[in-house]
């Protein structure tokens, strides 16, 4: 299932625009096209920061992370009635914030308490929605000023909410308008919608923004989980168009995004193709109207389960084993492609495959031009790259080496990623050998 990147390029640039790539043939034939400013604060990570120690701050650090995401479990914060801890989290959201990383928390589950069994059940009772409320209100006042962002649930229409869509909707309405009285400044979202398993809730997403429970909202989180890369970018493109005509088009957090390389989830991936999809996956969405792309995750566990997917979704093996599983895929896109501009009136193509994806970032300091192949064959390309100190990073280990600047370039379906400074607006050529 390839994707459209229709709303980036224009179809004189893209004869091929439904599979997706720029296809240029020389400087007559380029026509302007938009610019994609990718912001510089970018890449974030679900769950990182959870063991608060020197070694997964300096992680982070080197992996570029500027947002991390965790879920503010009421259960943990008011296990019981009136009695309120907030300790865990705060180590959390401190060590973050003195790194200059931020947070985004997500307000959501229920308390044993308010059940008449003492379990969770993922559902909050019409009844038992002050209680809820209560636990909102004091947990955005607490953390007022040090979580910068907040998300109203995650994945109400899967297994996390065993209400009814109208009950969510009403909670949602509610929730937003605890979270404006206490703090009118916070980033707000809602939704945090997944794709399911009949495909996107679209009267679900519909009756979210037609109820007016979007009004009080900055922003709407979405979970593209998906085969692979070009499935997730196109099911990226249909929510995005169910969200447009309600003016949120172009404010979408990506709030979870991954692959686990084990268990029984059918989106598994071989571990030694995890690089590739981090890197093919955060390059199609970051060159979409996405406003942040928080991976999911850092760590699987150290007893992972074998049969169980979510104990494989770790770009790092383990707390106790630091190796990189896709990290170094993930640092190359969080350092070189956040903060940049997607500009593709800079990128010429001559006799080049529609099959060639090539996406060329620009920063201020540092360039990008990411390359493969959607073919199965190999193909050779040469490159003229503009300014200096060229370099060519692998994605499984983060390696680099030197490169000339008129280089010529095998491409399969491992990405290629090249960086180089200076050189400002100059063209990217590519020709195929």
């Amino acid at each position: 299932m390839l994707h459209a990147i229709k709303m980036l390029l224009s179809a004189a640039i893209l004869p091929a625009l439904a599979a997706g790539f720029f296809s240029c043939a020389s400087v007559s034939q380029l026509a302007s096209a938009p610019i994609r400013d990718i912001p510089a604060d970018y890449a974030g990570i679900v769950h990182a920061g959870s063991t608060r120690t020197q070694q997964e701050n300096e992680l982070l650090d080197y992996l570029g992370v500027r947002w991390i995401l965790h879920t503010f479990n009421w259960d943990r914060i008011e296990r019981k009635p009136d009695q309120w801890d907030f300790q865990y989290y705060d180590e959390i959201v401190d060590t973050a914030g003195r790194e200059g990383i931020k947070t985004l928390g997500i307000l959501a589950y229920d308390s044993p308490y308010i059940h008449a069994d003492n379990n969770r059940h993922d559902y909050i009772p019409p009844d038992k929605i002050p209680h809820f409320l209560e636990y909102v209100r004091r947990t955005v006042l607490h953390f007022r000023g040090r979580v910068d962002a907040w998300c109203i649930w995650n994945e109400p229409n899967a297994h996390f909410w065993k209400g009814t869509d109208k009950e969510f909707i009403e909670l949602a309405r509610l929730t937003a308008g605890t979270v404006r009285e206490v703090d009118s400044e916070v980033i707000l979202m809602g939704g945090a919608f997944n794709r399911g398993v009949f495909g996107l809730p679209k009267k679900f997403i519909q009756g979210l923004f037609e109820s007016g429970a979007m009004e009080k909202v900055d922003a709407v989180a979405f979970h593209p989980y998906e085969l692979n890369h070009a499935r997730s970018a196109q099911l990226f493109d249909k929510f995005r168009e169910m969200v447009e005509p309600y003016g949120f088009g172009d404010k979408i957090w990506i709030s979870e995004a991954g692959y686990p390389t084990g268990g029984w989830y059918p989106t598994k991936v071989p571990e030694k193709k995890l690089s590739s999809y981090v890197i093919k996956t955060y390059t199609l969405l970051a060159i979409r109207d996405t406003r942040v792309l928080l991976w999911y995750q850092l760590f699987d566990p150290v007893n992972r389960r074998v049969s169980n997917s979510e104990d494989y979704f770790g770009l790092v093996r383990s707390t106790d084993d630091y190796t990189s599983k896709g990290a170094e895929a993930f640092r190359l896109c969080a350092t070189f492609i956040s903060g940049t501009s997607l500009r593709t009136e800079e990128l010429l193509r001559k006799n080049m495959p529609a099959s060639l994806a090539a996406y060329y970032f620009c920063g201020n300091e540092t360039n990008a031009l990411v390359l493969w192949n959607n073919s199965p064959a190999a193909i050779k390309v040469s490159a003229a790259l503009p300014g200096t100190g060229h370099t060519r990073h692998d994605p499984a280990t983060g390696a680099a080496e030197s490169v000339q600047a008129n280089v010529e370039i095998r491409v399969d379906s491992t990405p290629v990623f090249i960086t180089w400074q200076g050189g400002g607006l100059q063209p990217v050529f590519l020709k195929k050998r």
